[in-house]
């Protein structure tokens, strides 16, 4: 777990997820892999290669971004230290043919050993008993067999490979900076249920004690003064977003709003943030009425109302866009209101977005104009940031041209 993370994106993450029960410590001996399938790769023996290699055993999904936008990086670290002993396996617990797919798309851009877990129990091993309670996370396991570092594998996982290969990484300070880590996660958990909470006092002060005797770390210093007032902030937001939606009356929302001015940060954006809810706001009621929910006999004027908006954030213009022009909840689809939405967000990206593209292309096509889906189409096609979205993009392609041919 990196200790470099800012308080804030610290606190919202530990906030956001409830951890397993820690059970393991660095130091401790790898657990052995246990798994259905091997997807990509000769099988791995841990205990074969104790003594003799270092392992990188890496837990991912195929549906997660972020474990596919690191993917490239895994690739490149199998490769910088293939010769030195080191071999990279990515561990999924969906279903074979779900991973023996994506593996075969990617090809040599996911060039490491991939296997599948067996009923977790890979997972339960490393994820589970070292508190991990999201992916991708990374362990590194040494010659001696034991756990040495442990994180987001775009964090400090090739740092500190670099020195267990050197044999010059420092376990003893890992384990406390681990440590550190772990009595930060108690002090976000008691500060969210109670921010005046006696107990907060004495743990910051064990925390940075604890920082100082470890000395100049890379990334910021714990600031528990920091800390509570983001989880406050947190707090207003949540509060004020709540109360927003339910459509609660204007005295409570305009006296939640001056809390929330007076808690955010000085580098928040609170303008932006007040009208990125009011459009969910918005939006969202249309979507109630276009499900023939609440308001349904309001929706022409709630449709109205989103042209009004006249936002230029090309992605939530691209959001609403494609949710009425594909969610199967909706019940009455308003493709005029799509185009115009669509174009919109094209008008917005400057025409530069392939999605955004891929989005009107659709709108065009579902309004009967298929040779202008088709042209742009391929304007996202060449907008398309790897093979996999190209590829992706080409299948609709090639639906809107059987369509031309067909008539």
């Amino acid at each position: 777990m990196k200790t470099s993370r800012s308080l804030l994106t610290g606190l919202l993450g530990a906030l956001a997820l409830a951890l397993p029960a820690v059970t393991a410590e660095l130091g401790d001996p790898a657990a052995s892999l246990q798994i259905a399938e091997w997807t990509k790769g000769k099988p791995v023996d841990l205990a074969a290669g104790k003594g003799k290699k270092i392992f990188v055993v890496e837990f991912w999904a195929t549906w997660c971004g972020p474990c596919r936008a690191s993917i490239p990086h895994l690739t490149e670290l199998q490769k910088k230290f293939k010769d030195r002993d080191v071999v990279f396996i990515g561990v999924s617990d969906e279903e074979a043919g779900t991973v023996k797919k994506f593996v075969e798309k990617m090809g040599d851009k996911m060039d490491y050993t991939v296997a599948v877990d067996n009923e977790r129990k890979t997972s339960k091993g490393y994820m589970t008993a070292y508190g991990q309670g999201g992916i991708p996370t990374a362990f590194i396991v040494d010659k001696q067999g034991r756990i040495a570092w442990l994180g987001h594998p775009m964090g400090d996982l090739e740092k500190s490979l670099d020195q267990v290969v050197a044999g010059t990484f420092d376990l003893e300070k890992a384990k406390k900076r681990e440590a550190v880590q772990a009595k930060m996660d108690e002090f976000y958990t008691l500060a969210r249920k109670d921010t005046e909470d006696p107990k907060l006092d004495k743990l910051a002060n064990e925390i940075q004690a604890a920082q100082l005797a470890l000395g100049a770390e890379d990334g910021r210093k714990f600031d528990p003064a920091e800390v509570r007032q983001s989880v406050k902030f947190q707090k207003a937001a949540s509060d004020y977003q709540r109360t927003l939606m339910a459509g609660k009356d204007e005295a409570e929302i305009e006296k939640l709003g001056k809390r929330l001015e007076e808690l955010a940060p000085r580098t928040f954006k609170l303008a932006e943030y007040k009208e990125g809810i009011l459009l969910r706001k918005v939006f969202n009621d249309y979507y109630l009425a276009a499900c023939g929910k609440a308001g349904a006999d309001k929706l022409s004027e709630l449709g109205q109302k989103l042209i009004d908006a006249k936002t230029t954030n090309a992605g939530t213009l691209n959001e609403w866009a494609w949710t009425i022009l594909t969610d199967e909840k909706i019940k009455t689809r308003d493709l005029k209101l799509a185009n115009k939405l669509a174009k919109a967000a094209l008008d917005a990206s400057a025409g530069k977005d392939a999605n955004i593209l891929d989005t009107y292309a659709r709108a065009l096509f579902d309004s009967g104009k298929v040779t202008d889906a088709i042209a742009t189409q391929k304007k996202a096609m060449a907008l398309a940031e790897n093979d996999e979205a190209r590829q992706s993009l080409e299948e609709t392609l090639k639906g809107y041209q059987a369509k031309l041919a067909a008539k």
